[in-house]
């Protein structure tokens, strides 16, 4: 036992003497200071090597405990002292505790009933295999081990506890690896839920079990399980539901929670904390439990990591996490019979957990590459094992030599699966070997098969108005898959899921946006089929989204809205850089053609009034502006698709170089000349489609030609790709080669257009 004297909480200024670090309060602030400085920078240089944030916090923290810097008396004994370890301690669980109830409201608990049974077996065999052989070989090796394997019963505990996979580490890597959206992804997630629930039962049931036992009383073992339960009726059937009632009552539609609702939801964590401890569960039970009962997103979620995200994960937890690398001292390292025998048990629980995981997904005819990776996803390390090592150390089931190791193999096997799995596991790698769709390659009179992105409801009409010039009829019907993009917040599992409207629950932006799409749908009977799905995902993995969509639905022509909105004088505004990002990848990965809808309104100042036609339909003008390449094959293609439509006009201009630049033509000229000798052939018909050639020496010339083809605002949209570079011999600056796709945009802001990036 150490005793200290009390110790003040302020100080009353160093004017008159006082050393700030003496007191409680100024020395936590500085110590706070210290690990967040030093995580930041530990980070800064291990990122680079795809190291997880936690193992360069619990880094940051042996840096800064007696392993390094504590070894210098003087640094150890003013700031990180024996006495203030309690106070750091404390705040670092509090914020844990709340870390894991932001965790619970994230989490999608619907998750489990949808669960394949690769997951649930995965989730078994990776849990039960390494425990099993763990105890087994202990049992074996009963006689032959030391006192203080047998005493503390530090083996029992590693086979229970480390042959689980916590979902919060898997979901906070996955996220960190940006791999949450992908196929292998979302199987280590499921299976983890799975764990992390199970374990709840196995936990009460175990505790029971063993009260029962010490105390020789049985009527107390039941008493602590029935104490379980009746906490998680509390959770179910009265905190939930109050809360979800006063949000309702309070909070409107697309609103985050007030202060007084968001405050009374935090101090019901707390106070299932509180009550978790008094059953004989741990502090952070609780909290998370709440939050799992708790519906994620909009506007719980969503306003749990506005306001606490930040400050919890990006400050606090890192203390924390610091604070296990703390207690830590390789110096204790001097009994290798001891630390030795302890580590052996850690790697043959590691292979045999892989075994575990490995041996389903293969009978489910999984390739070995990839059965390896979800093995090394499941065998992540991180804030759990973190926080189970912190209870054995304060509980006397380990020593200073064994805390020791038991954070060293947190270190190494956390930081060892992350660069693995990124190495092995590139989830674009299947679209890159899959042969691409294109329209240009489709049989006339074919279902054209479009997927429809959709970022808000300003995307709406344009894409409805250029589906509606694609000609739907019935001998050439289009099935649209449209597709809501959901950015994910307050949630930890992104969703891919076909939408169904509820009925009960109020109406929502994507239930107006199908809605919108139905009545266009009702507008063309047996021509157009709508098909509906919602995607919340960061904006990150988004792409991986749509590509798996379009792979698998068999698209034709993904279309993506453009990243800068039309303001209302028909400019473009302010790019938004994550759905720039998000465009980039989809042209790069997509299966399939790819167009990129520009809109600049339909009413832009100095457009020209369109006509009727016999119909009463308005009559639309569009321009193709043909340089050559398979992108420009593929524009022409879908332009003479829109052509066939009476009540649309098409344009096609080929701009060709001077004839004395002009050489022998390789392979992708004679497939344009084909294209363009096809398209004169077929489709001319008077004023209605008409052909034209332009001579352009540069870029300059270039833009010169699409003006004067649409002075007057003639052209209501134009089909032009991204690629494809005007051939010149003189320098030119960059801005004048740069490709036509973005030339148009700027160049006249009277037309709604259409540029073709893979197209």
């Amino acid at each position: 036992m150490l005793c200290y004297p009390a110790i003040r909480a302020t100080s009353s200024g160093v004017w008159i003497g006082d050393n700030p670090l003496d007191f409680s309060f100024p020395l936590l602030i500085y110590q706070i200071t210290i690990i967040f400085i030093f995580c930041r920078i530990t980070h800064f240089f291990l990122r680079r090597f795809s190291q997880p944030v936690a193992i360069s916090q619990i880094i940051a923290g042996v840096m800064l405990g007696p392993s390094v810097l504590g070894r210098y008396g003087k640094f150890e004994e003013i700031i990180f002292n024996q006495r203030s370890s309690q106070q750091l301690n404390t705040v670092g669980l509090l914020f844990f505790m709340l870390f894991l109830f932001m965790v619970g409201v994230k989490t999608d608990v619907t998750m489990i009933p949808k669960a394949g049974k690769k997951s649930v077996a995965i989730a078994i065999l990776s849990s039960v295999l390494p425990a099993s052989i763990v105890l087994l070989v202990a049992r074996l090796q009963e006689s032959h081990l030391p006192p203080s394997f047998r005493q503390g019963g530090i083996l029992v505990n590693l086979a229970f506890k480390w042959s689980r996979t916590s979902y919060t580490v898997i979901s906070c890597a996955l996220a960190e690896l940006e791999l949450l959206t992908s196929k292998l992804g979302r199987v280590a997630m499921s299976a983890s839920l799975i764990l992390d629930v199970a374990n709840l039962f196995v936990t009460s049931a175990i505790g029971g079990y063993l009260l029962s036992s010490r105390h020789d009383m049985p009527g107390k073992g039941v008493v602590s399980v029935l104490s379980f339960f009746a906490f998680l009726f509390f959770v179910i059937f009265m905190a939930r539901p109050f809360i979800v009632w006063v949000i309702r009552r309070r909070t409107p539609e697309g609103a985050l929670l007030d202060e007084a609702c968001f405050m009374m939801v935090i101090f019901i964590a707390l106070g299932c904390g509180l009550i978790s401890e008094m059953i004989g569960f741990h502090a952070t039970m609780g909290p998370f439990v709440l939050g799992l009962v708790l519906p994620g997103g909009a506007p719980l979620g969503v306003t749990v990591v506005e306001k606490m995200d930040g400050l919890v994960t990006g400050v606090f937890l890192p203390v924390f996490l610091a604070s296990a690398g703390l207690r830590m001292d390789l110096a204790k390292l001097t009994d290798f019979n001891q630390w030795g025998l302890l580590e052996a048990y850690i790697i043959m629980l590691t292979l045999a957990k892989l075994i575990g995981v490995m041996l389903p997904c293969l009978y489910c005819k999984m390739p070995l590459r990839d059965a390896l990776t979800v093995g090394l996803m499941m065998n992540a390390r991180g804030i759990f094992e973190v926080d189970t090592a912190i209870r054995w150390h304060e509980n006397k089931v380990v020593d200073d030599q064994l805390y020791t190791v038991v954070i060293l193999s947190i270190i190494i096997i956390g930081g060892g699966t992350a660069p693995l799995v990124t190495y092995l596991y590139h989830p674009e790698d299947r679209f890159v070997a899959y042969k691409r769709r294109t329209v240009q390659h489709s049989r006339r009179g074919d279902e054209l098969r479009v997927l429809a992105c959709i970022h808000s409801q300003d995307n709406v009409a344009p894409i409805i108005t250029l589906l509606e010039a694609s000609h739907p009829i019935v001998d050439a019907p289009i099935c649209v898959y449209l597709l809501h993009l959901v950015q994910l917040v307050g949630r930890a599992d992104a969703i891919l899921v076909p939408h169904k409207r509820h009925r009960s629950s109020p109406s929502s932006d994507t239930d107006r946006i199908v809605n919108a799409f139905r009545f266009f749908e009702q507008q063309h009977p047996s021509s157009v089929s709508i098909i509906p799905y919602i995607c919340i995902s960061p904006y990150a993995t988004m792409h991986d989204d749509i590509c798996s969509l379009a792979l698998d639905k068999k698209i034709t022509l993904v279309i993506l809205p453009f990243h800068r909105n039309a303001t209302i004088d028909g400019t473009l505004a302010t790019a938004h850089a994550a759905l720039q990002a998000i465009n980039c990848n989809v042209v790069r990965y997509a299966p399939c053609s790819v167009a990129i809808l520009i809109d600049h309104g339909l009413t832009a100042a100095g457009t020209a009034a369109p006509a009727l036609t016999g119909g009463g339909r308005p009559f639309q003008r569009i321009a193709v502006y043909f340089l050559g390449g398979a992108d420009d094959r593929e524009a022409l293609a879908y332009a003479a698709r829109m052509a066939e439509d009476p009540a649309v006009g098409l344009t096609v201009v080929r701009i060709v170089p001077p004839p004395e630049w002009r050489c022998d033509g390789g392979k992708d000229e004679l497939l344009d000349d084909e294209m363009v000798d096809e398209f004169r052939r077929e489709r001319l018909e008077g004023e209605r489609v008409q052909y034209r050639e332009e001579v352009a020496k540069d870029g300059a010339d270039t833009v010169r030609v699409i003006q004067e083809t649409n002075s007057g605002g003639r052209v209501s949209t134009l089909v032009v790709q991204q690629q494809t570079r005007v051939r010149s011999t003189q320098a030119e600056s960059p801005r004048a080669v740069r490709p036509v796709g973005r030339q148009v945009a700027p160049v006249n802001g009277k037309y709604r257009g259409n540029e073709n990036s893979g197209f």
